[in-house]
């Protein structure tokens, strides 16, 4: 072979390993460019909360008392970030609990590895009510 092709040969195989690496922009937010760890619990609690929102799915009912709420997650200032509708009679509540457990811990690490903060506005309990044979939140 001679100098010439080689010369080339070591070009474009220089060529196609520099394109294979990139530099992260500096001026990406904080959530493009996530540790691995914090990544892996954005992945855990969006499949956990979709775990809940199957479990809760039907929300078939009777009787008002067989509709119930439950206080999800956790905000970085205290109290439930948000609340669920359901009706027990249609529901593993044992597993809803623990869905439930394993998110609001998992939210609480992933708030305080991003220095997360909030209102510290409560949000009251709201009521559940049996309406046209499904568990709604009283307005």
């Amino acid at each position: 072979m001679n100098v010439s092709k080689i010369y080339l040969l070591m070009l474009g195989l220089s060529w196609l390993v520099s394109g294979c690496t990139t530099i992260p922009n500096q001026q990406e937010g904080l959530v493009n460019q996530l540790d691995g760890s914090l990544a892996q619990l954005q992945v855990d609690t969006k499949q956990l909360y979709q775990r809940m929102q199957r479990l809760t799915a039907d929300k078939s009912c009777k009787e008002t008392n067989e509709c119930k709420v439950l206080a999800v997650g956790k905000r970085p200032c205290g109290g439930p970030e948000q609340f669920l509708v359901y009706s027990a009679t249609s529901t593993d509540e044992k597993l809803l609990a623990i869905t439930n457990d394993r998110y609001t811990k998992l939210k609480a690490q992933q708030q305080q590895r991003l220095g997360m903060q909030s209102t510290c506005q409560m949000l009251p309990t709201p009521l559940p009510q049996c309406q046209s044979r499904e568990c709604t939140i009283v307005e």
